[in-house]
C-alpha cells in the first residue's frame, strides 16, 4: 500500500490509481461470469482428456455425457446456494435419502477395500510360510472349494416374494387392534 501511495503522489490527479479505478478494471476484465465459464471449460477439458479427445481440435466432440451432467450439476449448485433460492421439504428429503445412500455405498466400498488389503496380507503370509512346491495344492483346494460354493449359490430372485418393495405402512391398521 505504501508503494502505491508513493507512486500516486508522483502522478497527476487524473492518472492516480483509486479504489474506483480498480473496481472498474476488475468489472471489465474479471467479471464473475468468467469464473463460471472457466469452471465449465475446465470440466470440458478434463472430461475430454479422460476420453482421449483433443479439446482444442473440436468443441462439439469434447462435450461428453459426463461433462454435460457435471456442468448441469455445477450450474444448479450455483442456483442452489443463491440466498433467494427456496428448497421445498420433499426435495430436501430426496436429497437426504440420496446422500445417505452415497454414504452407505462408500462404507461398503471401504469394507471391500479393507478385505482386499487383508486378503493380500494373507496371501503374502502363505507365500512366505508355505514352501513353493505346496502352492499348487493350495490352488487346487481353493478351486475345489469354489466349485462347492457355486452349488450353494442361490440367486436373489428366489427370495423375491413380491414384485412391490416392502411398505412399512402396509399393516399399520392391523396393529391398532392390539
Amino acid at each position: 500500500m505504501t508503494v502505491l501511495r508513493e507512486d500516486n503522489a508522483a502522478l497527476d490527479m487524473c492518472d492516480r490509481v483509486t479504489v474506483d479505478s480498480i473496481r472498474n478494471h476488475t468489472a471489465r476484465h474479471f467479471p464473475v461470469q468468467n469464473v463460471a465459464k472457466a469452471t465449465y471449460r475446465e470440466i470440458l477439458e478434463r472430461r475430454a482428456k479422460a476420453n482421449g479427445v483433443d479439446f482444442v481440435a473440436g468443441v462439439a466432440t469434447a462435450i461428453t455425457p459426463i461433462a454435460f451432467f457435471e456442468t448441469i450439476m455445477v450450474k444448479s449448485y450455483e442456483t442452489l446456494v443463491d440466498s433467494d433460492t427456496k428448497v421445498d421439504v420433499n426435495t430436501g428429503m430426496v436429497a437426504a435419502g440420496r446422500l445417505q445412500s452415497l454414504i452407505d455405498s462408500r462404507d461398503y466400498l471401504h469394507d471391500l477395500l479393507v478385505m482386499k488389503v487383508q486378503l493380500a496380507a494373507i496371501c503374502d503370509a502363505v507365500k512366505s510360510t508355505v514352501p513353493q512346491e505346496m502352492w499348487g495344492e493350495i490352488v487346487e483346494k481353493l478351486e475345489e472349494l469354489e466349485q462347492h460354493s457355486e452349488a450353494l449359490d442361490v440367486g436373489a430372485a428366489s427370495f423375491d416374494d413380491a414384485d412391490d418393495p416392502y411398505d412399512p405402512m402396509e399393516f399399520i391398521d392391523e396393529d391398532d387392534e392390539f
